[in-house]
């Protein structure tokens, strides 16, 4: 009984040693996939939370996101925020409920490696019309993007999502 049982452990010991290599080698093969999609600029992120400055994280039912291609950003974000431009009539803060809709070109794409936190951090700006954005996104080694979104002259938006490559 007691060999039985001590094989059944080292049995199942085995398993699990191969089990975590083939998730290492999965991972790592994910890895590779991001950091080529990020790399050339080439990804999409597909949202699943928000975080607005003044609430709590809200899960995303939708199809929102933010898309990489070469040197031009496309987003459809949903927004919870304020706004304190001074306006025509009145000086002081509105409350914002709306999408944020790009479709223009990037400016000062920056991929820096990070690699005792395996992740990448990527930086740029965009400028719709009269509105400009920031945006710094952190890229984890299983996909996992978090999005800081800094529209100026309104509060500050996070998102989280998971990056894929554009096909």
């Amino acid at each position: 009984m007691k060999k039985l049982f001590l094989l059944f452990v080292a049995a199942l010991t085995i398993m699990g040693c191969a089990t975590s290599e083939e998730r290492a080698a999965r991972e790592a093969e994910h890895m590779q996939k991001v950091k080529a999609a990020v790399g050339t600029q080439q990804y999409k992120i597909s949202m699943r939370e928000m975080t607005p400055l003044r609430s709590t994280p809200i899960t995303l039912t939708g199809m929102y996101y933010l898309k990489v291609d070469g040197n031009e950003i496309s987003t459809d974000l949903p927004y919870l925020g304020r706004d304190d431009v001074p306006h025509f009539k009145t000086r002081g803060e509105r409350k914002f409920d709306r999408s944020i809709i790009l479709r223009t070109q990037m400016e000062g794409y920056n991929l820096t490696l990070m690699p005792k936190q395996k992740a990448g951090l990527i930086t740029f700006s965009a400028k719709s019309g009269s509105d400009a954005y920031s945006f710094n996104i952190q890229v984890m080694s299983d996909g996992l993007a978090k999005v800081t979104l800094r529209p100026e002259g309104k509060d500050e938006i996070k998102y989280e999502g998971y990056v894929d490559p554009i096909k």
